[in-house]
């Protein structure tokens, strides 16, 4: 399911897309250590059955609009790597925001939003990874690859003991964006800096 990369006329529609849903941070952003200090923390996921059954309908949606004889692999290819994480860490040290999910490969980029260059320990996929606080305040974390782009936007709810993380997958194997959302709850107090 791969193809040597995407038409400039792709990049083009990704690029439009993500701006239109709030998806590209601006140009010079420079996130306060406060403001991604209310981030820092452990989180529990608390979504239960009805996140990943919205996920699984989400997938539905989109791979309903592939080639039938792909769908099956396609939607496999979907679910696992986008069903939450039992726990989700966020950090901030020396000016990089780490975002580390037992059981995954933890990622660590500039808190200013300067995108670093990232292989998967895995399956050697390269990505240009940022983090930061966009101008709304949600942590981001932008993964972009030669032929996808996806990005988690991190919402705490006001008292700062819910978060919600957006999830925005596009790919040029994909018809239509995957959207989803995982729900979580915090669990240690913020450390003191």
């Amino acid at each position: 399911m791969r193809a040597p990369g995407p038409s400039s006329a792709l990049v083009f529609k990704v690029a439009v897309l993500l701006s239109v849903v709030g998806c590209l941070a601006p140009a010079g952003v420079s996130a306060s250590s406060s403001a991604i200090e209310r981030f820092v923390g452990t989180y529990e996921y608390v979504g239960g059955d009805e996140d990943i059954e919205a996920l699984d309908r989400a997938i539905d949606e989109v791979v309903d609009q592939m080639n039938f004889f792909i769908r099956g692999i396609a939607r496999r290819r979907l679910r696992a790597p986008n069903l939450p994480s039992k726990e989700v860490i966020v950090d901030l040290r020396e000016g990089r925001i780490d975002i580390i999910r037992p059981g995954q490969p933890e990622v660590s980029a500039p808190a200013d939003g300067r995108p670093i260059t990232w292989r998967h320990p895995e399956d050697g996929d390269v990505f240009q990874v940022s983090h930061g606080v966009d101008d709304q305040g949600a942590l981001y974390q932008r993964f972009e690859g030669e032929r996808s782009v996806s990005r988690n936007r991190f919402v705490l709810s006001e008292d700062g003991a819910a978060l919600t993380i957006h999830t925005v997958i596009l790919a040029d194997r994909l018809p239509a964006p995957l959207r989803f959302k995982m729900t979580y709850r915090r669990l240690a107090p913020r450390p003191q800096r």
